[in-house]
């Protein structure tokens, strides 16, 4: 694997693993659901950087994380050919 791509894993690793820690810290009774439709509604409206729940943040850094983790394989596969 080159560089960039080592660079890509660690940053969907890392964003991943805050998220599950912010999750943690968060507000046990607020559902993932809840968690969900609050950050979906708040990129839909372009209020990005005011989540206001831990777990909101929690749900945004998961859906970068993966994001980044398809791009990674994406990257990876891409060299193959």
């Amino acid at each position: 694997m080159e560089g960039e791509e080592m660079v890509l894993l660690a940053i969907a690793i890392l964003s991943i693993l805050l998220g599950i820690y912010l999750w943690k810290k968060g507000n046990s009774k607020e559902p993932f659901w809840a968690a969900l439709f609050d950050v979906i509604g708040n990129i839909l409206v372009w209020d990005l950087p005011v989540f206001l729940t831990f777990r909101a943040w929690s749900v945004f850094l998961w859906l970068i994380g993966f994001g980044i983790f398809i791009i990674f394989i994406w990257a990876t596969i891409s060299n193959w050919f």
